[in-house]
């Protein structure tokens, strides 16, 4: 559990810093504009990564299903960092002209085909070492761990953010990502010494993995992907409009200052390590379907307040938006879904199972959502058609969660049976 959560911390920051560039420095260093059109160029970028996120997790869930678990980490890991580390060598656009954000795009797509194999593969770690009745939780240890990362990559971004802006803008920003390389070596050390899952190791004694999982998958267990598509959107559209949108949003059309906004966001995010796993213990006790239905509830009626909170530019309620909107709403949608979307798939295409589906939606609903909400905010040059995107998204998710059974109560052989 420790392991693949450490792991899991690593991978994250590498992937939010990418997000927290996107809305403060990305579009006038690589795109040569401060404007809406380069936030928007910035934030293209970023749905580039959750645009190649499906190909990882196609990628990496096969292996994940074929070679183990534990090796696809590793493998993760390694892409994951160096791609990360390479971004603060990058040259800028005024350096390099237009092989600038070329270069940005192609690390950016290295990062998303990383992380596409990370999720699934940390939590199944945890899902599938749990014992009875505990899977909510032990799934959602790891999940911790990208708010987790979060926190890290919010705290040490604001710390680089105090210095003057000429400074941040020519070096400073760099700093965060070249610390990937030292923060990488530590995570290899960390998960080379875990042992591969017992389920896994069942299939691989008894004969039983399968050449093509992910075509058994689509074959055998249709809905379980696209449930675990739909179970996945809300998390992402609400969780990446606060950390890009909200952020790019607040310091540009509210003129809050990036340091507020950063740290507001690293205290609550900080608040997930504990959040997280209380809510997957909790769908343990209640069922999944339950706490996922009053965590969506929370956040339909909170998607106007948070703006209206953010709006009154006073930092105490700015930090109050952040508590609310994402420990308490978001976690307890996020918490529970490790081992909602494990419990969707038979062993055998399990990994394949859940990367395809997290990954797809990921990039669909994820991604775009930065882009999608300052386009609205710009064209309707108001808040209320991003609050309302993020209620469909939870009432897209409410729809897949409960066209599924309850899990949380069922044992591993009725819901991931290995044929005798």
């Amino acid at each position: 559990m420790v392991a693949s959560t450490v792991g899991t911390v690593m991978e994250w920051y590498d992937f939010n810093l990418y997000g927290l560039a996107s809305a403060l420095v990305f579009g006038p260093l690589f795109f040569g504009s401060s404007s809406t059109g380069g936030t928007l160029a910035s934030f293209a970028t970023f749905a580039v990564g959750f645009a190649a996120r499906p190909i990882g997790g196609i990628l990496f869930g096969h292996l994940g299903d074929r070679i183990g678990r534990k090796t696809v980490l590793l493998i993760t890991m390694v892409g994951m960092g160096l791609a990360t580390a390479l971004v603060g060598v990058l040259p800028t656009h005024a350096t390099a002209g237009v092989w600038a954000p070329i270069l940005l795009i192609v690390l950016r797509v290295c990062q998303g085909i990383a992380v596409g194999g990370e999720f699934a593969g940390a939590t199944l770690l945890t899902v599938e070492n749990a014992p009875p009745g505990k899977r909510g939780l032990y799934g959602a240890v790891p999940a911790m761990g990208t708010g987790a990362g979060f926190v890290l990559a919010s705290a040490v971004f604001g710390l680089v953010s105090m210095l003057p802006d000429s400074s941040f803008n020519a070096w400073g920003w760099r700093i965060p990502f070249l610390i990937s390389a030292v923060l990488v070596v530590f995570g290899l050390w960390i998960r080379k010494g875990i042992d591969e899952t017992p389920v896994f190791a069942e299939l691989e004694d008894h004969g039983q993995k399968e050449r093509f999982p992910l075509l058994v998958a689509l074959k055998k267990q249709p809905g379980a992907v696209l449930r675990t598509m739909g179970i996945t959107i809300s998390g992402f559209v609400w969780g990446y409009l606060i950390q890009a949108f909200a952020l790019a949003y607040a310091t540009g059309t509210l003129h809050l200052s990036k340091s507020t906004m950063l740290w507001a966001i690293a205290f609550a995010s900080t608040l997930e390590i504990v959040a997280i796993p209380f809510w997957g213990w909790l769908s343990d006790k209640i069922g999944r379907r339950m706490m996922v239905a009053i965590g969506l509830a929370c956040t339909i009626a909170y998607a106007f307040p948070f703006f209206s909170l953010l709006e009154t530019r006073s930092t105490p309620l700015i930090f109050l938006a952040m508590v609310i909107a994402i420990p308490v709403c978001k976690d307890m949608v996020f918490g529970p879904q490790a081992a909602l979307v494990a419990e969707q798939f038979d062993a055998r295409v399990r990994y394949s199972g859940v990367s395809a589906g997290r990954e797809i939606g990921g990039a669909i609903f994820g991604g775009t959502t930065p882009f999608i909400g300052t386009a609205l905010q710009a064209y309707s040059n108001s808040i209320a058609p991003v609050a309302l995107y993020v209620i469909a998204g939870c009432v897209i998710t409410l729809i897949a969660v409960f066209a599924g059974k309850e899990t949380a109560h069922t044992e591993p052989q009725e819901y991931g049976a290995i044929p005798a």
